[in-house]
């Protein structure tokens, strides 16, 4: 969990308050979320894990990277709780930076002079945006009252993108159109 905590808090610029929302919004989240565990060593040595539902969080405060609190309901007497965070999700929505992986110490840094330093951050993808959904419901409406049939996700995201000059990603367009037409 503290791992998790610095990674958060390191890609969101170091703000705690943005960490705390964010970490526990990918621990409660039912989709594209982060998964979290603990080890529970009971008085008498024996140990257990669990894996929570995202459920569990609700509750729950993060206040800082080595402190979950508002769980103790769920605690025995006399147990200890360790708290981890998978790290496959994290990785994912948090990758490692090659600063961070790089050694600290001045001793331990390339003797070279010329090598050109690596980049903290990767490239940025294209940027969402916002408010394409909206556009995407009435391009829809107007698809279908031409066509008379359903888009395919390309052929939405075609009109979407010539509207708007983004091209939102087709899965995405698809969950929103199940949405718009499934609820009929």
């Amino acid at each position: 969990m503290k791992g998790a905590w610095l990674r958060v808090y390191a890609a969101l610029s170091e703000n705690t308050r943005l960490t705390q929302r964010d970490l526990k919004a990918h621990l409660f989240a039912k989709r594209k979320r982060l998964v979290g565990a603990a080890r529970i060593i009971a008085p008498d040595g024996s140990e257990r894990w669990i894996i929570f539902k995202p459920a569990f969080w609700g509750p729950v405060e993060l206040p800082y990277a080595w402190l979950v609190s508002g769980c103790e309901k769920h605690a025995r007497e006399g147990e200890t709780w360790y708290f981890f965070v998978r790290r496959r999700e994290l990785d994912r929505l948090y990758p490692v930076t090659a600063a961070s992986e790089q050694p600290t110490t001045p001793a331990a840094q390339p003797a070279h002079e010329d090598a050109q330093p690596t980049p903290q951050r990767r490239k940025p993808g294209q940027k969402i945006k916002k408010g394409w959904k909206l556009t995407a419901a009435v391009e829809l409406d107007g698809f279908i009252k031409e066509k008379g049939r359903r888009p395919s996700g390309p052929e939405l995201s075609e009109r979407v993108d010539k509207k708007l000059e983004y091209y939102p990603d087709e899965s995405d367009v698809r969950e929103l159109m199940r949405f718009l037409l499934d609820n009929e």
